[in-house]
């Protein structure tokens, strides 16, 4: 085991090396602004810009070696400098600030992981530990309760959060508002196992203007004749009835009023023609497949669902990451069912019907 750190580090020195000596003609290469670099998901800024030539990309020494934890050391009478980040010490010699390296070498020397994206010119770095928090968790649970009623959940790696704004618990049903934020650069597609659950979106448009329609009263009212025998008295007692022709000419008119009522209930403030109309969005299972969160977007989704007398009530999904990572991600909102939760601030969000 000795023998292959020893090893480790003569190679290492000898690559550092070679790129001293390779870079040392600036004309040689050209600078890719283009080219960007991320670490953990969070995108790297160099003072100089990444140099790509055949095929090996080239980043300032200083610069990578600090964001992977190293220790930059100049040693003024060697005239050599040196990154150590725990057993491992590489070593270079002839330090500039600007010195380049290459940055797949360095970043595996160092315990990372590195992945190219062609389509966005891109190099992604994951280190170490960021691996672990990722490969870990695999089966994740937000778990809230009367005592908190919001709760969230991380995903560092993917720069995705899941948050259980609020829930309450009302006429035996759940209501939950989450809000799912995207900060990375890729879509991410939300989905819900099937179930007695309902799925709700709510989406701003402005009002569509209501139709100019002429619908006729088809309710006709017709008198029947009561004489009381005894007494000798009329009487005459309406019926209602309800003329079917009428209605057939009517329901062309009735169909498009309907229509409208469908696309423009919903939320709206005093004097603005912005309204909030909420659809249910599942499938006839219950489920939700591939609602899709765009890159660097938050959405929010209201969720009911009946709780039946049950102490807790879980609801289980999962989100898809494509790109580099393309894996698929479970998690479940696990909730403490109280009797008649007060919903606060927050009894708005479900309180019309939704079509």
């Amino acid at each position: 085991m000795k023998n292959h750190n020893f090893a480790s580090k003569i190679i290492t020195f000898f690559v550092v090396m070679i790129s001293f000596a390779v870079l040392s003609s600036s004309q040689a290469f050209a600078e890719d602004s283009d080219l960007k670099c991320y670490l953990d998901g969070k995108q790297l800024h160099f003072n100089v810009s990444p140099i790509l030539k055949d095929g090996v990309t080239y980043v300032p020494m200083r610069a990578i070696f600090e964001a992977l934890g190293a220790t930059i050391k100049w040693d003024n009478h060697a005239k050599s400098v040196s990154a150590v980040k725990g057993d491992i010490n590489i070593k270079g010699i002839n330090f500039q600030n600007n010195t380049l390296v290459p940055l797949r070498f360095i970043s595996e020397v160092l315990g990372s992981s590195v992945t190219w994206d062609e389509g966005t010119k891109s190099i992604y770095i994951t280190s170490p530990v960021a691996e672990e928090k990722i490969i870990a968790p695999v089966n994740r649970t937000i778990s809230v309760g009367s005592q908190e009623q919001s709760k969230s959940l991380s995903d560092e790696r993917n720069r995705f959060v899941i948050n259980v704004k609020h829930y309450g618990i009302k006429n035996n049903q759940l209501y939950s508002l989450l809000e799912f934020s995207n900060m990375d650069n890729k879509d991410i597609s939300i989905n819900f196992k099937s179930g007695d659950q309902k799925i709700i979106k709510t989406f701003s448009k402005e009002k569509d203007p209501m139709p100019t329609l002429k619908i006729e009263n088809c309710t006709e009212v017709t008198h029947k004749v009561v004489i009381d025998n005894i007494g000798g008295n009329i009487y005459k007692i309406p019926e209602f009835s309800v003329n079917q022709a009428c209605v057939s000419s009517n329901q062309s008119q009735q169909d498009a009023l309907d229509v409208w009522r469908n696309d423009n209930s919903g939320l709206s403030e005093l004097g603005s023609n912005l309204v909030s109309v909420r659809k249910y969005i599942q499938d006839q299972t219950g489920g939700l497949q591939n609602f899709v969160i765009p890159a660097n977007k938050a959405e929010q989704l209201i969720l009911v669902a009946p709780v039946g007398g049950k102490d807790r009530l879980v609801v289980e999904g999962s989100y898809f990451v494509g790109g580099l990572s393309n894996k698929t991600i479970e998690f479940q909102l696990d909730y403490e069912v109280v009797s008649e939760l007060d919903l606060g601030i927050y009894s708005y969000i479900y309180t019309e019907p939704v079509y």
